[in-house]
């Protein structure tokens, strides 16, 4: 299909990279990207038509994200702050990272904030996470706090272990041998709500202002 949009006459760089973009459950499964080095190789006409399809696709795979993001030409960048409003979650904490990382985006607490809630596991949760790890501002921080109580059942063990982490009571943004953030993952909110009262001590920030459901508090 790739191939016909392209026609017959290409170089060996662009057929490299349209072979790429057949995502198998291989690279699927492994989080294999496209063939970057073969994009940058790409000049003149094929990199417009290359431009035209990443971002008629550009809210569909995070690896379209990442490819406009190595265009980085005028109308990529237009398309990449698109992305931070796309339905598809994976594709909307990709374009977070990569403006900001181009400095065109000054803040990602906005979007990490709005959508971690939204995340699930294989479903931006990662993206999120990694997200906070490097830009830890006192937003996000609140945020993961508020959904160690409130967020769904996939994310509260892991928005508790990576708070940990962040106020310095945890080796790692996952630390097994902090046993409390296991006690995020039952059902029972009053339960999980003493386990918050606990965290909070350790940590040692108050947790009145976490204890309301609605997402814009904390």
């Amino acid at each position: 299909m790739l191939k016909k949009l392209f026609g017959k006459k290409s170089s060996p760089a662009l057929e490299k990279f349209l072979r790429s973009m057949k995502i198998g459950y291989t690279e699927w499964h492994d989080g294999t990207g496209y063939d970057l080095r073969a994009l940058r190789e790409l000049s003149g006409e094929e990199v417009k038509r290359v431009e035209n399809l990443l971002v008629s696709r550009k809210d569909q795979d995070w690896r379209d994200v990442e490819a406009l993001a190595v265009l980085n030409t005028p109308r990529a960048i237009e398309a990449l702050k698109e992305c931070l409003r796309s339905k598809n979650i994976d594709v909307r904490l990709f374009a977070v990272r990569y403006l900001k990382e181009m400095n065109i985006l000054d803040r990602v607490d906005e979007i990490v904030v709005n959508t971690l809630p939204s995340t699930k596991i294989g479903q931006g949760l990662t993206y999120a996470l990694a997200l906070a790890k490097d830009y830890p501002t006192e937003l996000i921080k609140q945020k993961l706090l508020w959904c160690c109580v409130h967020g769904n059942d996939d994310i509260r063990i892991h928005c508790a272990a990576m708070a940990l982490f962040l106020y310095g009571k945890a080796s790692s943004e996952f630390d097994n041998n902090q046993r409390i953030i296991f006690r995020f993952g039952i059902k029972d909110k009053a339960k999980r709500i003493e386990a918050f009262s606990e965290l909070c001590l350790m940590i040692g920030v108050s947790p009145d202002n976490y204890m309301h459901a609605d997402e814009n508090m904390g």
